[in-house]
């Protein structure tokens, strides 16, 4: 299937061409021609038990040499396939940043209210389904305010509560059917959450205790 000139022009867009390493470009090609497996004289059963392993090189290579393809810029991606690098951990690398970002910024807050019936209404327009906006000060985790985030490839509604001295970015948006999983991560000092509820994804990102974000989260769906 050949490409279109608007893919290619997109390609080069998000990753401009910048010499490879010669070294690097040597090895992946030459992982990628001989299958991983140089020790032609070794004994078939030992071949036999590397085979896996092989494969495995042979797909870090080929991702590798679709990147030295694209141009240098697109190493970034040949490693987080070559690695292994899971939709979850490029997720809270995302929500981590981001969480970090709003406070460094000082752009924690978009609309700053502790009502949540003047929260709710500020995201009308501003994204492309309702999140959920509750008041949680009687359960030890008021509203602060919210604001616009766009994580994952799209627009997310983060709310913002306060638990004593700590903040908690919670970030909103439409769940997917496949996207039902409860997670909980540790990341740079960071505890995550993410649950599903009324039809949305939720994640949760906090210098709090894990067991405050357990709280938060029976407090804000309870039963989920």
């Amino acid at each position: 299937m050949s490409e279109s000139p608007d893919f290619r022009r997109a390609m080069r867009d998000a990753f401009p061409e910048r010499p490879a390493p010669e070294q690097l470009r040597a090895w992946a090609q030459n992982v990628a021609r001989t299958g991983g497996d140089t020790r032609h004289s070794e004994p078939e059963r030992v071949r036999t038990i590397s085979r896996s392993a092989g494969a495995r090189r042979v797909l870090q290579a080929a991702a590798l040499v679709l990147a030295l393809g694209a141009g240098w810029g697109g190493h970034a991606l040949a490693i987080g396939l070559a690695r292994g690098t899971s939709a979850d951990d490029a997720m809270v690398g995302e929500l981590v940043d981001s969480h970090v970002r709003s406070l460094l910024a000082d752009h924690l807050m978009d609309v700053k209210s502790t009502d949540q019936h003047t929260v709710k209404p500020w995201f009308i327009g501003k994204a492309d389904f309702a999140p959920q906006v509750t008041d949680l000060a009687s359960d030890g985790f008021p509203l602060l305010g919210g604001r616009i985030e766009y994580v994952a490839g799209h627009s997310a509604a983060a709310l913002v509560f306060g638990r004593r001295k700590h903040v908690i970015n919670v970030y909103e948006w439409p769940a997917s059917s496949a996207d039902q999983r409860v997670v909980r991560e540790q990341r740079s000092g960071y505890s995550l959450l993410h649950w599903t509820a009324n039809g949305l994804s939720f994640w949760a990102v906090t210098d709090a205790t894990p067991a405050d974000l357990d709280a938060f989260r029976s407090a804000y769906t309870p039963g989920h």
